[in-house]
């Protein structure tokens, strides 16, 4: 009996720990984004490589120097930032897009700056910036 019971316990603590280990993997931080349009080409990260469309730049506090370059975030809108587009989102869904690019300060207004294309996937371009939520993939 004590031994099933100390079965018990340590699957238990592996539940745990997998679950615990799952629900950080895929936490979301909220944030801004805003856009820019094309050309995409250069960018910081690739040079002359077209990358297509569905890209981003990141703030320099996430960019890290560049070693962000190339890595996939996914992207949701959550709601508007201002009055005069209130809700701005279109529902679609999330959008994953490759950092391609700095967004350099103190141009940059948020900490993702997504193609215009991108940015059109989730929410209506007049609003000019989002609340969003991210994750890196």
């Amino acid at each position: 009996m004590a031994f099933q019971l100390k079965n018990s316990s340590l699957v238990l603590t592996l539940m745990f720990i997998i679950m615990s280990l799952c629900s950080s993997a895929s936490a979301q931080t909220p944030g801004i984004a805003t856009y820019y349009t094309p050309p995409y080409v250069p960018s910081a990260c690739n040079g002359n490589q077209d990358d297509g469309v569905m890209i981003a730049a990141l703030s320099e506090g996430l960019y890290n120097g560049g070693a962000n370059c190339g890595t996939y975030y996914q992207v949701t809108c959550t709601g508007g930032t201002n009055e005069g587009t209130p809700h701005p989102c279109l529902g679609t869904g999330p959008v994953t897009v490759k950092i391609v690019e700095l967004c350099p300060s103190p141009g940059c207004k948020g900490d993702i700056d997504l193609s215009q294309e991108a940015f059109e996937a989730i929410a209506d371009t007049a609003s000019g910036s989002i609340k969003i939520d991210y994750q890196q993939l």
